[in-house]
Formats: C-alpha cells, structure tokens, sequence
C-alpha cells in the first residue's frame, strides 16, 4: 500500500512537470502579438448569483482551504515547489510577452499607455448626479452605524450614496474614491464614484421606498424616518453633507464573481479565476493600498450590451471603502494586512508563547489623522501581508505574477499619486501629504520586494541600433546604475546560447550582430547583476525579416 501511494506521487508530480513544460514550449511565430481575449462573444443571459456574505467568509477562511489540501494535484505541487523540483503553475491567460491581454477582466491602462494628471484624477469617469432638481430616494440600507441611499437624479441616472460614520468624517469616501482611481488606472473595471457635497433638501422620497420599523415591520418611508437617518450623518459647518456618489454601472446585475473555479453558464469564462493573472497579480496592488476585504462578496457581475450590440458578462471590483486605512466605519486595526481573521500561523505559536510571542504589527502606531486612519509603511511587508480572509487567486500569485502587479504600482510617480488624492478631498492638507507619503512608501517596498525576485528589465522595443529595454529598479529609484551590471548571450530559437556572454557597455542598449541570416528566430538572454537581488535572466526572442528590421515575438521571464 505505502508503495503505491509512494508511485502516486510521483506520477502526480512527474505530471504536474509535465504540464509546466508544455506551458512554457517556445513556440515562436510572427503572428500578431495577442492583446484581447475575445471573451465579449452574445451569450444567453445568465442566472442571477447571489452571495450570502456569512457564507462568503466561512467559505474563503474553512470550507477552500480544506478542499485546497485535499486537492492532490494543488498539494504534490507543493511538494514539488519545496523540493524544487516542479515549478510553480504560471498564470494561464497571458501572452507572448508575459502580458495579460484585455477583456471582459480587464483593461491595460496606465503601465502600457501613461495617463496625465487628469485623466488619473477623472479615473472611470466623475460620479455627479444631476442637480437640476431633486435627488429621489428609492431604497437604502437605513439601518446600522452608517446608512445608504440609492437614489435616482434629475435626469434619471441611479447613484448610491454612502457617508462616513461620525467621528471618522472624511475616513471611508476617502479611501473609496482614492482606491478607485488607482485601481481603474492599473487596469481595473471599477465603478464611477466621486466625492460630492449636497444639501439634506435635496431629498425626497420615492413612492414605493420603505423603511424596517423597530418591530422588524416594513413600511412606506416618511421624512420623519429621513430625518432621523440624516441625523446619524456629520454635517458641515454650512450645512452640506459629504458623501461618496457611486454611479450604478450599466447593465444588469447578475451578483458576484469567485477569485476560483470559472462560470459554468457564461461559454466566455474559459480560465479558472485562480489562475488569471490579472487577479493573481492584484495580490501585490492589492497589498500597496491595503485592500484588505478583497473577496467575491466586494465583486460584480453585470451582464452588458456594447456598442457592436454584443451581450456578455462584464467584471467589476467594487467597494474600495475598506482600502488603505479605512475600515469603512472605523479606521483598520494594526491585525488588517498582517494577518487573515481566522490564522492558524500565528495562533499556535501565540497559545505556546504564553504571551511572550510578540508579532511585528502588534506595536501599534498612532492614529494622527482620523480623516485617514490606520495606514502605515514601516512594518508594511508585501511578502507576509494577506487580506482578511484567504483568497485563492491571491494565493496562487508566482513572482512572475508579483512582478506583474508590481510594475503596475511602480508606474503611478509621486506626482501621479498627488493628483489622484487630490480627489479624496481631505479638507486637512497635512492629512492629505500623509496619505501622499505612505502610498509612495508602501508602493516602493511593493516595488522592491518583487523586483528582486524577478529580474525588471522591461519595455522592451527592437530597432536597428538593437534591443532596448528599460531597467524599471533604476526608474524606480530602487536601485542605482553603478552598483548594476549587465550580462548578455545570442540564443538559437530553441534557447540554446550562441556564441559567448557579453558584458553590456551602453544600459539600456544591446547591439544586434548584421550578419544574421534573415527569415531566422534569434533570442537574447539578458542577466542583471546587483548584489541583493537575484540572478535571474529574461529572455527576449526576435525575428530578422532582414538586416536592421527586426520583430520580438516572446519574452521569457525566469522564476
């Protein structure tokens, strides 16, 4: 018996390999390069998916992690990363060049094509409803510490609005409205939400809305209700009240996405959510502004008519009220991105240490800015941080996908970062330098931890002078040219060295041989030496249609 487990195994790992090494054949052609997944194909509306959110939780922090370990495909692969013999499983929607096409999932924005100023501050769009006449209220959540109204404008558009919770004013719209814009520029479909100022008489009360009285019975909603609602709501000293305006996405909701397994009514949902990249590699953005309640219940699906009249599914990430140092009602605590709520890494140790088992997060720093919460960068640490409950796509994140995620982050400068909190409206400048400062702080550490795994050569572009890269630790800031060194070889098609390796003289510039015969696939391997980060290559394959004129075709990144 033991014998026959002990060949399972191995058939399990030996095919775990075998499927790694076809994923990565070299398969090399001038095609064009593929940069959208046609997933936007008419399909017939689906089912509505509604998420209970006790389940969401219970699912994400017992119920995957159980089913994970009893996986034997998922456990021999862990097996076989620790041993270091089976690669990790690489994202399966990627391109040629180690990109992530767009779809239905997302949108490359800001890495690949820079935004300006006002297009980062404008980020999917300004959430104003109409102030020609009345805001109607249709519905709400009324009850609880902080209540919100969905409401229809003047000119008929649907809004929902949600507040701060007193005492924390400018806390939760902050974080919401900053998060948004940054996510939507990395690429992100994300609602239009926009900080906005209006005034309690621009209410009134649709028809059909209804309130829960005390004794759990629904009825028709008076303004006696709305006034005592508005009263758990801080107003401005001119009587304004703030709130963050979310313009409702067009379409039909059909409820929530998983960050595993795929939508068996949708035939355009053909990669498993854990292994899509642009998920996977949220993980590091993720972790930059602290998004921390980043699961399936805070996702949206709306079923959409384009402009072609195609119908399809569209994928949204919603509620950014619980990023940075918000918690929505309340700032986060120093556990939120240290730890998940339910974490047996650090339980038993903390049993055992009978209290002597101190963590690094549990030395709390002060709250100086409630408009901004408990944010920090110090003890920030983009290898440990995790959100609240375990996320499956989050979990299978390589380097490969760190590093993806990460240039994302490291392409928003310090001035880009001005302008998109600028939209947060703090009304204290010196909360909002704060923020400023921590987003870069956190967004370098990001930077620094993944690009030292994965070497960041990138931007590649091919003329003829020759290939030309761009060092993103070096434009970073992260690293320096002197203490940097670059080792280049010629490669056959199938990545076999040619010739010997070169020191680079000129950063940023290989020179290609003239007497390459033509109609021929060449590679380059290219490694960067600095002490303290590792030394991994990056391998870009080319066609030479003739002398001088020249094509990438793949870029191999090593793990």
């Amino acid at each position: 018996m033991k014998k026959d487990l002990n060949k399972l195994w191995v058939w399990v790992l030996m095919a775990c390999i075998a499927a790694e090494v076809e994923a990565i054949d070299r398969h090399l052609s001038t095609a064009p390069i593929k940069w959208f997944d046609p997933d936007n194909r008419s399909i017939v509306q689906p089912k509505v998916i509604k998420r209970n959110l006790i389940w969401d939780m219970v699912d994400h922090s017992f119920v995957y992690p159980m089913t994970k370990k009893l996986d034997l495909g998922w456990s021999a692969r862990r097996v076989g990363n620790i041993l270091n013999i089976a690669p990790s499983r690489q994202a399966d929607n990627i391109n040629v060049l180690d990109e992530v096409p767009n779809s239905s999932w997302y949108t490359n924005r800001h890495f690949l094509v820079r935004m300006d100023a006002a297009a980062l501050a404008k980020g999917p769009g300004h959430a104003h409803p109409d102030t020609s006449g009345s805001w109607e209220i249709i519905s709400g959540k009324f009850e609880g510490q902080v209540p919100e109204f969905t409401i229809r404008d003047a000119k008929g558009d649907i809004y929902f609005l949600k507040f701060d919770a007193k005492g924390y004013e400018e806390l939760a719209t902050t974080a919401e409205v900053v998060s948004t814009k940054i996510l939507y520029a990395a690429g992100y479909h994300v609602p239009q939400n926009s900080v906005v100022f209006f005034y309690a008489e621009w209410l009134t009360i649709g028809p059909e809305t209804e309130v829960v009285d005390d004794e759990g019975t629904r009825r028709s909603m008076t303004y006696a209700d709305l006034q005592n609602v508005l009263s758990s709501i801080e107003k401005q000293d001119n009587g304004r009240i703030r709130c963050v305006a979310s313009k409702r996405p067009e379409g039909m909701p059909l409820g929530v996405f998983d960050f595993h397994g795929r939508r068996k009514d949708d035939p355009n949902d053909r990669v498993k959510h854990q292994h899509r990249r642009e998920l996977r590699g949220l993980r590091a953005i993720s972790s930059w502004i602290n998004d921390v309640d980043r699961r399936a219940a805070n996702t949206l699906n709306m079923f959409v008519t384009d402009e072609q009249g195609r119908q399809y599914i569209k994928h949204y990430l919603i509620d950014m009220d619980a990023t940075l140092g918000s918690r929505s009602v309340r700032p986060h605590t120093p556990k939120s991105g240290n730890e998940y709520f339910v974490d047996f890494r650090y339980i038993v140790p903390s049993v055992l240490g009978l209290g002597l088992y101190r963590k690094a997060w549990e030395d709390a720093k002060p709250i100086n800015f409630p408009s901004i919460g408990y944010l920090e960068s110090d003890v920030f640490s983009p290898r440990r941080w995790v959100t609240n409950y375990p996320n499956p796509a989050f979990q299978r994140c390589t380097n490969r996908d760190g590093y993806w995620g990460a240039k994302i982050a490291m392409a928003f400068s310090d001035a880009d970062l001005a302008a998109i909190v600028k939209t947060g409206h703090l009304s204290d400048k010196k909360a909002e330098e704060k923020l400023i400062q921590l987003l870069i702080a956190r967004r370098d550490k990001v930077g620094d931890y993944w690009f030292r795994r994965i070497n960041p050569l990138d931007r590649f572009w091919i003329d003829r002078r020759g290939l030309h890269f761009e060092d993103l630790a070096i434009v970073g800031n992260l690293a320096t040219e002197a203490e940097t060194r670059y080792f280049y070889q010629f490669l056959s098609r199938d990545g076999k060295a040619q010739g010997a390796v070169r020191q680079l003289d000129t950063s940023g510039h290989i020179p290609i041989p003239r007497d390459l015969p033509d109609g021929q696939y060449y590679g380059i391997e290219i490694r960067t030496v600095r002490s303290g980060w590792a030394d991994k290559y990056v391998r870009v394959y080319f066609f030479v249609w003739n002398v001088g004129l020249y094509q990438i075709v793949r870029v191999d990144r090593q793990e």
